[in-house]
């Protein structure tokens, strides 16, 4: 995938490698914490912590991974209907779509606070681990920040692939270069 590199490509590239090893170690902790919860219903014991352990790590994963899919412009977009629409629809659409991912984030990120603070006022806490559930609710906020960096890294190096255009004349276009080699 061709990027367009920019003056934040440096961060970017931060924040893409801090995802991938988040994500690394949400996906490993899960992976361990029902290994562990599977062999403790194999010998008759099982422990009440893992079912919540899995429960929080999944949050977070989930979290962060929607974020991710933005930084490349890899997430789910509405092509089809773009393509069968008129001329202005598709000028306008990245804009579109712009407006609602960052409406998105904003929203996700300002309910997520809501959460966050009233899990802290309550004071939450886990019923089997134990620990402050606003821990837990952060991914909600940490995510919506994720997301809104990946939109805009998108934007920035990715904007080819954002931009929906009209697919037949690229795809024309493509075939023409082809005949060129």
């Amino acid at each position: 995938m061709e990027r367009k590199k920019s003056k934040l490509s440096g961060f970017f590239n931060f924040i893409n490698k801090l995802e991938d090893w988040l994500l690394v170690i949400f996906v490993s902790g899960m992976i361990l914490v029902i290994l562990i919860q599977i062999c403790g219903r194999i010998v008759g014991h099982p422990f009440p912590w893992t079912e919540e352990s899995s429960r929080y790590l999944f949050l977070w994963m989930m979290f962060v991974a929607l974020a991710a899919g933005f930084n490349k412009c890899e997430s789910a977009r509405v092509t089809l209907f773009l393509q069968a629409s008129p001329k202005w629809l598709k000028t306008i659409s990245e804009y579109i779509y712009v407006v609602f991912v960052v409406g998105f984030f904003l929203v996700m990120l300002v309910y997520g606070i809501d959460v966050v603070v009233q899990q802290i006022e309550w004071d939450e806490m886990g019923t089997a681990l134990m620990i402050p559930m606003w821990l837990i609710g952060i991914c909600q906020p940490v995510g919506a920040v994720l997301g809104l960096i990946g939109t805009l890294q998108s934007f920035l190096e990715f904007h080819h692939i954002v931009a929906i255009g009209d697919k037949e004349t690229e795809k024309a276009k493509a075939l023409s270069n082809e005949g060129d080699l």
